[in-house]
């Protein structure tokens, strides 16, 4: 029995380190995640702000002669 008890020790040890590893891992991913996310939703951004200039520039009455 009692070596069962320490069997079941040393596996609840491994798993706390192992829960350990996979958060920490995690968590170093976040840290990395997170600026390229934003610097990809910055670029997004001012892709369509140019996208939306040029839309605009193409629909003015001044670049197309028969309007107005």
């Amino acid at each position: 029995m009692e070596r069962l008890l320490l069997l079941w020790d040393e596996l609840d040890d491994l798993a706390g380190a192992c829960r350990h590893l996979a958060l920490a891992a995690a968590d170093e991913l976040a840290g990395v995640a997170a600026p390229l996310a934003a610097a990809a939703c910055a670029l997004a951004g001012g892709l369509l702000a140019l996208h939306l200039q040029a839309h605009i520039a193409l629909a003015s009455p001044q670049s197309v002669p028969w309007i107005g």
